[in-house]
């Protein structure tokens, strides 16, 4: 996988500019991407989701206000085809996720996709239900 922050802003139904972006989110993004990046996954993918605005964030979730993807520090990838979610679970994903310092949600709520965040959720598990 390779992620740019053009393609973080471009991920879901608002297309940012980086002049929308506060010094904040915009390190968050380019935390997120370098992550990402080291990650080691090989085989390609996108983001599905990435910076929500709030309107966006009512309509996908209300009862997640204060979510990740708000500040820039989380990312949906898809992964349709599950390698990804596979992968992650295995012991290799897993320690990839701990020396990237990312988080997963649990994967059986994100049915076709792989929910990823720089920040720890407030359990501290590696993956973590919603």
């Amino acid at each position: 996988m390779k992620f740019d922050v053009k393609e973080l802003l471009n991920a879901g139904s608002h297309k940012w500019k980086e002049s929308e972006i506060d010094a904040v989110t915009m390190r968050n993004l380019k935390d997120l991407c370098g992550k990402l990046n080291k990650l080691g996954f090989v085989p390609p993918r996108n983001a599905s989701s990435c910076l929500r605005s709030l309107a966006d964030q009512k309509r996908i979730n209300p009862k997640a206000m204060g979510s990740s993807h708000l500040y820039g520090a989380a990312v949906d990838i898809a992964d349709a085809d599950g390698k990804l979610k596979a992968w992650l679970q295995t012991d290799a994903g897993n320690l990839a996720l701990i020396n990237c310092g990312l988080w997963a949600e649990d994967y059986k709520s994100t049915p076709s996709w792989v929910h990823l965040s720089i920040y720890a959720p407030a359990s501290f598990n590696r993956v973590f239900k919603p």
